[in-house]
C-alpha cells in the first residue's frame, strides 16, 4: 500500500507542475489579452511572473509575453529588458530531440516563429537604436534559420518515429491507415500550404528593404521574395515600388490581432489501431493526447495610409496564422509518434497499478477507488499534449510603403473606424512606422517612428553566425 501511495502521490505533482501551473497562472492575462486590454494583461502577465524564477520551464515563454505586453503599452524600456532577456535564453538553448519516456513536457525552447519573430522585434529595434552590429548579426540569424529548422524537424521527426520503429509493440503505419486522428480536425490544411515550413517573409524583406535604400548588400532577392511570400496579391504595391532610389519614403507596418494558440485535443482510442498482438492486461482503448491549431478571427483585416495625396492599402507582409500552421504540420510526425509511445506508457503503468492493488481492491472499497484515481492519473501524466505558445502572436504583418509627404503627416485608418496620425521627419531618405492593433476597433497603437537622413554605413548581412540559433521544438 505504501508503495502505491507514493506512486500515486508522484503521478499527481506531474500533473500540477510546471505547465499546468503556469497555464493557470496565466489564465487572466489571456482573458484581458483577448479582450483586447493591453494594460489588464501587462498586469496579469507580470503577477505570473512571480513563480517566474530562472531555469524555470517557461522562463522563456513569460518573457515572450513580457515582451509582446510592454510593447503593447509602448514600454519601451521593459520591452527593450525582456526582448534582451528572451534573446540570450534562446542563445543558452541547445539543439535537441524529444524524449517520449519522459513524463511531462520539459523546457519551453521555443517554436522556429517564435525564436524568427523575437529575431524581427530585435533587428527592428536595433534599427531604430542605430546599433548597426545587433542589426547585421540579427538579420543574419533570421536569414539561416528556416535552413536550421528544417534541418532540424527532419532529425525530429526521424528519431521520433526510429523510437516507435524500436518498440515491437506499436505500429505507426497501421495507426496512419486507421485514419482515426485526421490532420484536419487539428489545423487549418489551407493555411498550411501558404508557405514552405519554417519560413517567414519578414527577414526577407527587411534585407531586400535595407539593400535598395541604404546600398547595402545582402543578396535579397526581391522575385524569389514574391515567389516564396504567398501575397495576397501577385505582385503587391509595396513590391512594386521597391528598389534602389533616392527619393524619401516611409514604411508603414502594422500588426493585427493574434496568432493559433495550441490547445489539447483528446482522444480514446482502440488500443489495436497501433498495438501489435494483444493488448496488456486485456486494456481495449486508450487515452491519446495530441494539440491541435485554435484560430482567432478577431482582428482589423484592412487599413489604408493616407500620405498627401497619395492614398493606399496596408497589404499582407506575413500571415502567422499560416507560418504557426505550416510549422506545426511540419512537426506532426515527431508529435504522433510521442503520443504513441506515451500512450503505451500510460497503459503499462495502469496495468503495474492493476496488478499491485487486485488482491486488496476485492476486500476494500477504498482500495478499489483508490487505484482507479491512480490508473486515471496515470493516463494523464503520460499522454499529455503540449498547449504551450507565444500567446500574443501577431495574427498578420501588413505594410505599405509611400512617398514621405512634404508635411511629413501620415494617417492610417482601419475599415472598423479606428485610426492615428503620425508626424515623421519629412527631411529623411527613409522612416519607419511600426503600429499595432490587438482586435478589431483597438486603438491603433504607434509602436516606433524613426527616421535616417542618409544611408547606413557597413552593414554586411549574410555572413554565416557563428551560433546559428536551434530549437528543440
Amino acid at each position: 500500500m505504501k508503495a502505491i501511495s507514493q506512486l500515486l502521490v508522484l503521478l499527481i505533482t506531474c500533473l500540477c507542475t510546471s505547465c499546468g501551473s503556469y497555464h493557470q497562472s496565466t489564465k487572466e492575462f489571456r482573458k484581458a489579452w483577448d479582450m483586447g486590454d493591453e494594460v489588464t494583461a501587462l498586469a496579469k502577465i507580470q503577477a505570473a511572473g512571480s513563480s517566474i524564477k530562472e531555469g524555470h520551464d517557461e522562463e522563456l515563454l513569460w518573457n515572450l509575453e513580457m515582451l509582446s505586453m510592454a510593447r503593447a503599452n509602448e514600454e519601451d524600456a521593459l520591452a527593450d529588458f525582456h526582448l534582451e532577456r528572451a534573446s540570450q535564453l534562446t542563445e543558452d538553448q541547445t539543439s535537441g530531440l524529444i524524449n517520449p519516456q519522459n513524463k511531462g513536457l520539459g523546457e519551453y525552447v521555443g517554436k522556429y516563429y517564435d525564436r524568427n519573430m523575437l529575431n524581427v522585434y530585435k533587428a527592428i529595434r536595433a534599427l531604430e537604436q542605430k546599433d548597426l552590429n545587433k542589426v547585421n548579426s540579427t538579420l543574419t540569424a533570421i536569414k539561416f534559420q528556416t535552413v536550421e529548422a528544417t534541418k532540424l524537424n527532419e532529425k525530429r521527426n526521424d528519431d521520433a518515429e526510429a523510437k516507435v520503429a524500436e518498440e515491437e509493440s506499436l505500429n505507426m503505419q497501421k495507426f496512419k491507415e486507421s485514419g482515426m486522428v485526421k490532420t484536419s480536425d487539428l489545423l487549418n490544411e489551407e493555411l498550411s500550404s501558404m508557405y514552405d515550413p519554417f519560413y517567414n517573409p519578414t527577414g526577407d524583406y527587411l534585407r531586400l528593404v535595407l539593400d535598395n535604400r541604404f546600398n547595402t548588400d545582402s543578396a535579397s532577392d526581391k522575385s524569389k521574395l514574391i515567389q516564396k511570400g504567398a501575397f495576397s496579391a501577385k505582385n503587391p504595391k509595396f513590391l512594386q515600388s521597391e528598389g534602389k532610389n533616392a527619393t524619401p519614403a516611409t514604411y508603414v507596418f502594422m500588426e493585427t490581432g493574434s496568432a493559433p494558440y495550441r490547445l489539447e485535443k483528446k482522444y480514446r482510442l482502440p488500443l489495436i489501431i497501433f498495438f501489435n498482438g494483444n493488448p496488456p492486461g486485456g486494456v481495449l482503448y486508450v487515452p491519446f493526447a495530441i494539440p491541435q491549431l485554435q484560430y482567432r478571427e478577431d482582428h482589423d483585416s484592412s487599413a489604408i495610409v493616407s500620405a498627401g495625396s497619395t492614398r493606399l492599402p496596408l497589404e499582407q507582409l506575413v500571415n502567422m496564422d499560416a507560418v504557426v500552421t505550416a510549422e506545426f504540420k511540419a512537426k506532426l510526425p515527431a508529435e504522433i509518434a510521442k503520443a504513441m509511445i506515451q500512450t503505451t506508457l500510460a497503459v503499462l503503468a495502469q496495468v503495474a497499478i492493476e496488478a499491485a492493488t487486485k488482491e486488496q481492491a476485492q476486500d476494500s472499497a477504498a482500495i478499489a477507488i483508490f487505484s482507479a484515481i491512480a490508473k486515471v492519473a496515470a493516463a494523464e501524466a503520460f499522454t499529455q499534449a503540449d498547449e504551450r505558445g507565444w500567446y500574443s502572436l501577431p495574427k498578420k504583418i501588413l505594410v505599405q510603403k509611400v512617398p514621405t509627404p512634404k508635411d511629413g503627416r501620415l494617417t492610417v485608418s482601419t475599415a472598423s473606424g479606428q485610426s492615428v496620425s503620425v508626424q515623421v521627419d519629412s527631411e529623411n531618405k527613409t522612416n519607419f512606422v511600426y503600429l499595432k492593433s490587438i482586435r478589431r476597433a483597438n486603438t491603433i497603437k504607434v509602436l516606433s517612428n524613426f527616421g535616417f537622413a542618409d544611408r547606413i554605413a557597413d552593414l554586411q548581412i549574410g555572413k554565416l553566425p557563428t551560433n546559428i540559433l536551434a530549437s528543440k521544438n
